[in-house]
């Protein structure tokens, strides 16, 4: 059985190392571009969804403010504080 380990290395034929480097580099501008569509897609729909979230809660203020009442009649009261009127009523029977 041969026990011979496998070596990558650079081969010394100079036609086979322009090859391998255009390779290289051929696969090197398409991932660099495969990244940048993908980085692309990504801010693309991240525009969107920022868009649509922004024209979501325009839409809930929007709704908000036609729900609130315009030119409403202040109502105008007198209260008592039940706590300060029990500890009132208390002192004056003490005395």
């Amino acid at each position: 059985m041969n026990r011979q380990l496998y070596k990558i290395g650079m081969s010394s034929n100079p036609i086979v190392q322009v090859i391998s480097l255009i390779v290289v580099g051929l696969a090197l501008i398409v991932a660099v571009l495969m990244g940048a569509v993908i980085l692309a897609a990504v801010f693309g729909l991240a525009m969107i969804a920022a868009i649509v979230i922004a024209i979501r809660i325009w839409w809930f203020r929007r709704k908000l403010r036609r729900a609130q009442p315009t030119g409403g009649a202040l109502i105008e009261a007198e209260y008592t504080v039940v706590k300060e009127r029990e500890l009132r009523d208390r002192h004056e029977r003490r005395d």
